[in-house]
């Protein structure tokens, strides 16, 4: 067991074997990130425990409009069908945005992940105020603020530079930031390899790499700090 068997195990929803357990104890990146997880799920959890508003089921039937016939369960039965064909059409069609050429640096984002994120964690944060004052020509914190919680933020080697290592917690999921004060991008990058999905967009100045497990939640925080 390694520290990225662990996050792969662990994002599944699978539950923590004893294999793992075994790793954790001897790993802090590891036992930190479950400790992360435990409380995300927690906040899950309690946002969905949402109570259903009275005669909620009765208001919901008063604005469908009336048709004047009464429809058969067959009938029933097609309309949900339908709505699932386009609901799985729109997931298809933002995965087919993924296919074609992996972009290298958004690749260079995904191997960082995998081989190197622990070790980075593992180095330690840096003060948030020192964060904010070097990244505030490309990415505010406030921006990060607005769409998750930080949980780490230190600067790490990459690509022969330095970046800011970001580790997102966002109410759908964890994802990485990789922010490059110093490496402007012209275009959006796109890459994805062995269940990881990558996206590199340009800022004000410089650029951020985003990198999740799910490519839906990848391609949302992209949008919400593009440029």
């Amino acid at each position: 067991m390694n520290c990225l068997d662990y996050r792969r195990i662990l994002l599944s929803g699978d539950g923590e074997n004893d294999a793992m357990r075994e790793h954790r104890m001897t790993c802090i990146a590891c036992a930190e990130l479950i400790e992360g997880h435990a409380d995300f799920e927690v906040q899950l959890r309690g946002a969905l425990e949402a109570p259903v508003p009275a005669r909620f089921a009765d208001r919901l039937l008063e604005t469908l409009p009336a048709t004047g016939s009464i429809e058969t369960p067959r009938q029933d039965r097609r309309r949900l069908l339908a709505a699932a064909a386009v609901a799985v059409g729109a997931i298809g069609l933002g995965l087919y945005a993924w296919r074609g050429r992996d972009d290298p640096m958004a690749m260079a984002c995904i191997d960082f992940v995998m081989k190197d994120e622990a070790k980075s964690i593992m180095m330690g944060a840096m003060p948030r105020a020192e964060a904010a004052r070097i990244l505030a020509d490309s990415l505010p914190l406030e921006r990060l603020d607005g769409i998750g919680k930080v949980m780490h933020i230190g600067p790490c080697p990459f690509q022969g530079g330095t970046a800011y290592h970001v580790v997102l917690m966002v109410p759908q999921d964890k994802v990485t930031l990789l922010i490059m004060p110093d490496t402007p991008m012209p275009a959006r990058a796109r890459a994805a390899h062995d269940g990881m999905y990558a996206s590199v967009v340009p800022l004000r100045w410089g650029s951020v790499g985003i990198v999740g497990a799910n490519a839906a939640v990848v391609d949302s925080v992209a949008g919400a700090l593009r440029g």
